[in-house]
């Protein structure tokens, strides 16, 4: 006869997997790892804010979040600075984490990135 695992254990088993499986994906290197901009857009200088969890890592667009590389290249900056600050459409607002310096060294460092 089979024992059954106790549904905490079963949890505990998935969320191992699902950890390993996530840190075996690769990141793309950011061609400006020391770009304030790119450190706001990972999460690395404010944990709340992960924008490449939508964008992608380079801005190259997701599954839910538009590709800002481009965007960040033909839009007028206070349009992209509003969207961010006031949110647009399903993405949230960030006024609470973030400032209108912090969105333009986000810009920045997206209309440096390679294309």
């Amino acid at each position: 006869m089979k024992k059954k695992l106790p549904m905490a254990k079963k949890w505990k088993i998935v969320l191992l997997i699902a950890v390993f499986s996530l840190s075996a994906c690769p990141r793309k290197p950011s061609p400006l790892p020391d770009h304030p901009g790119g450190k706001l857009f990972h999460g690395d200088i404010r944990l709340d804010v992960k924008c490449h969890g939508c964008h992608g890592w380079l801005g190259e667009g997701g599954q839910s979040g538009k590709p800002l590389v481009q965007l960040g290249r033909t839009i007028a900056h206070d349009k992209f600075i509003n969207a961010v600050l006031r949110g647009r459409g399903g993405m949230p607002a960030f006024n609470t984490v973030l400032n209108e310096n912090d969105v333009r060294q986000i810009i920045d460092w997206l209309e440096k990135i390679p294309q």
